[in-house]
């Protein structure tokens, strides 16, 4: 708790009329070629390696790991501390994994349930639902935990492109965030309905509490997302960073491994 202060003590502030980047400081971290990684809420770590998943404790210890075989992740989250949900966007499958890393489903073939084009899959947090984007068709679904369709957003053409498909999607505090590349982070709220576009140049994103957090090519912008008359700040961002993470900790995964820590002000 006390390391949740710190951390949110910075996004609090008036941003102290911050002209200058907070640094991030690493305090641990695990080395290795890897290629996705997802946090959950008690701070235990899946990490993926060529076709094998790596789960961590929050302390770092290895508890389990299992080979994917021929599937290749895409997207990998584990924000549901009960399973991770794997998305392979080539062969249009997805699997889930209960905390020890067993296969709950097997395989699931999202063509086989009427989407023709899964391009983007991510949890939802009203029940066991997760979203699925279908390029194809250009329309947000919602599936329960039946794998039944339960809310379809059609005509996102105005939204989307086949020149612009998006990239990234997730739910946070009962909104729906999809990065749009050269555009911005298109928003809905829980039952599909679209709210706006947040315009930004973006290559990843991340959203906790009220802040988005964006990666640009040198830096990471945050700023609150809800807030008409914003702030934004900017924060330091480690070479060759593939993806990141921003909980109560913060997590840079680089070519060279998965970096953790926290920010500071230059000079702390």
């Amino acid at each position: 708790m006390k390391n949740k202060i710190l951390f949110l003590s910075f996004l609090a502030l008036p941003f102290l009329g911050l002209s200058q980047d907070l640094k991030f400081v690493a305090t641990d971290s695990v080395i290795g070629n890897f290629s996705r990684f997802s946090v959950d809420n008690f701070g235990r770590i899946t990490l993926v390696h060529n076709d094998v998943i790596i789960n961590l404790s929050n302390q770092l210890d290895t508890l389990f790991s299992t080979s994917l075989k021929a599937v290749r992740p895409t997207s990998i989250e584990s924000s549901k501390s009960f399973r991770t949900l794997i998305f392979d966007q080539e062969r249009s499958v997805i699997h889930f994994f209960d905390n020890t890393l067993t296969d709950i489903h097997g395989q699931i073939d999202l063509v086989n349930l009427d989407i023709q084009q899964p391009w983007l899959v991510c949890e939802s947090f009203g029940g066991n639902t997760i979203w699925v984007l279908d390029a194809a068709n250009m329309r947000l679904i919602k599936l329960n935990e039946n794998l039944e369709q339960i809310i379809i957003t059609e005509n996102l053409v105005t939204i989307f492109s086949n020149e612009k498909l998006p990239v990234q999607m997730l739910e946070h505090n009962d909104y729906l965030f999809v990065l749009i590349p050269g555009t911005g982070i298109a928003i809905f709220d829980v039952f599909g309905t679209f709210l706006k576009i947040q315009e930004c140049n973006a290559t990843s994103f991340d959203v906790f509490d009220d802040y988005i957090f964006i990666q640009q090519e040198t830096n990471i912008k945050a700023f609150q997302y809800a807030v008409f008359d914003k702030q934004e700040y900017s924060l330091s961002l480690p070479a060759n960073t593939k993806q990141f993470k921003i909980t109560e900790k913060v997590y840079f995964l680089t070519t060279k491994g998965l970096f953790i820590g926290a920010y500071q002000e230059p000079g702390k």
